[in-house]
């Protein structure tokens, strides 16, 4: 593969351009990290300056995951040398790291929720006492207000985190970092769960941060951030560096050509078509007990995708997981294939044919220590006898189906004994749906079915949901992104505040 690790002359970036300093602050020199059976990175070269938004992009699998790990200090590469300020430096373990000044911020909150922001700004380092040995607390919150008016992130921090929104909860992480006095922050997804707004909001305060002399790595799948916020972009292709590349001089066209290493668009086919005359599917009147969801009535047919779009918090994932038992219904009737169903819990749900891919992959939908095949065919194995008539299962017959989902799925692992913590996050949710998939369900109710994946890894999940649908499943896909609803759906529902607004023929709708 032809590597082109420096970026090409150009003119200075936005950053430059107010005047200020610009120099190395980390650089990478053919790092490489190898795992059995897959090199996760080779002889990777880069160099991230002073006061940049440098972003990182890659399909899953790429290597970013794992570089991201070695900067932090949750892992160690096998060769090669970081300069840290131009000296090199080994991060034994992330509080290392942490204490030069880089700071990460997970895609997956590191929050505790019923902490209240103050608590949550101290995590990880003592708390300030006093004489006695009593929390300081007014020390704490002096120390964040003057933290917060200096970067002008305001945010309320007297409340347990669960009540803020998931924009005020990744600025409660962002000020932690700041009151750690942090010089480079890793940003790995930040707007996955987020509102357009508070995506906005966001990258505001990355602007503001920017100013101040904050440096940035920006990881993330979405282009259109990449070119509103980045001034450089590093691409990543099978764990090597294929281009570092000045923002401003780019295409995304260029960029997704460069992650895929073939010529690809952002486009994505139709959904396939679909005869509605057959619910599978049919909802009268569904509220929940909690108020989230609120007489909502639809019907989904064989082979239809249904799309629920609504802002972060509108309903539509909660809608979801109302129909599969997790939330208790106070009205509403839920008919399978014509048939009045009773479902209070998940067990019957699963009984009735109905699958949650659920938002949370890491929590709710995978059994991370355990393998792929553990995985994939542990709903199988709890239900029915499909891999032998005596009281153990046939672990050659499991090894079996593993092979034939990871063939079909296109899932890029070692095998089916790889633990599924080590895959990619495009590759995790393929295992997610490989297991309902292996046990035969008739709906499959997605939310947000591709959150946190790369574009390629988002066009397989298509196809398999489209595959599904061919084969007379119906489908109903809930999902904060209005261009995904477009794209693969047959009819589409607008969700507020918990309400199903509207409901209409995918058919000449716009974002617009």
């Amino acid at each position: 593969m032809s590597c082109i690790p420096l970026r090409p002359s150009s003119p200075k970036s936005k950053y430059q351009e107010i005047g200020a300093a610009v120099d190395n602050l980390l650089e990478f020199r053919n790092i490489t990290k190898k795992y059995p059976g897959v090199i996760a990175l080779q002889e990777i070269n880069f160099t991230i300056q002073n006061g940049e938004v440098h972003a990182l992009v890659g399909e899953n699998g790429a290597g970013k995951s794992t570089l991201i790990q070695i900067i932090t200090g949750a892992q160690q590469a096998d060769s090669g040398i970081i300069l840290w300020k131009g000296k090199p430096v080994v991060f034994p373990h992330p509080r290392a790291s942490r204490n030069a000044g880089i700071a990460f911020l997970h895609q997956h909150r590191n929050l505790v929720p019923f902490f209240t922001g103050f608590e949550n700004l101290f995590l990880g380092r003592p708390y300030p006492r006093r004489k006695t040995g009593i929390v300081d607390w007014k020390a704490i919150k002096k120390e964040a207000q003057q933290v917060a008016i200096r970067f002008n992130i305001f945010v309320n921090l007297s409340v347990p985190v669960n009540e803020l929104t998931p924009g005020e909860q990744t600025m409660v992480e962002i000020l932690r970092t700041l009151v750690e006095k942090t010089e480079f922050i890793v940003l790995d997804e930040p707007t996955a769960s987020l509102s357009e707004t508070e995506t906005t909001v966001l990258l505001e305060v990355i602007r503001n941060l920017q100013k101040t002399g904050v440096t940035f790595l920006y990881v993330s799948h979405r282009l259109d951030e990449i070119f509103e916020i980045a001034d450089v972009v590093t691409i990543l292709r099978n764990g090597q560096v294929v281009a570092t590349l000045d923002v401003p001089f780019t295409t995304k066209t260029e960029v997704i050509r460069l992650m895929a290493g073939e010529t690809a668009t952002v486009s994505f086919p139709s959904p396939p078509p679909c005869d509605r005359s057959q619910p599978v599917l049919s909802i009268q009147s569904l509220t929940t007990r909690t108020g989230r969801v609120k007489n909502v009535s639809f019907e989904v047919a064989q082979g239809e995708i249904l799309g629920f779009f609504g802002l972060v918090g509108a309903g539509q994932g909660e809608l979801l997981e109302a129909l599969y038992g997790v939330h208790h219904l106070s009205t509403g009737d839920i008919r399978v294939e014509g048939t009045l169903m009773s479902i209070h819990h998940p067990p019957s749900a699963l009984r009735t044919g109905l699958v949650l891919i659920p938002g949370e992959r890491l929590t709710q939908g995978l059994i991370l220590p355990q393998s792929v095949r553990e995985n994939i065919t542990l709903p199988i194995l709890q239900t029915f006898r499909r891999f032998s008539h005596l009281p153990l299962p046939s672990r050659r017959k499991e090894k079996k189906l593993t092979n034939t989902m990871i063939k079909n799925l296109s899932i890029r692992t070692t095998g089916g004994e790889q633990t599924v913590s080590t895959l990619s996050g495009g590759n995790q949710q393929k295992v997610v749906l490989a297991k309902w998939i292996a046990r035969g369900a008739k709906i499959f109710l997605c939310n947000e079915p591709t959150l946190g994946v790369d574009v390629g890894s988002r066009r397989e999940i298509y196809r398999l949901l489209y595959e599904l649908a061919t084969q007379g499943a119906g489908i109903v896909v809930a999902s904060s992104d209005i261009q995904e609803i477009l794209t693969i759906s047959h009819r589409i529902g607008i969700m507020v505040r918990g309400e199903l607004v509207s409901l209409l023929p995918n058919e000449n709708l716009t974002k617009a």
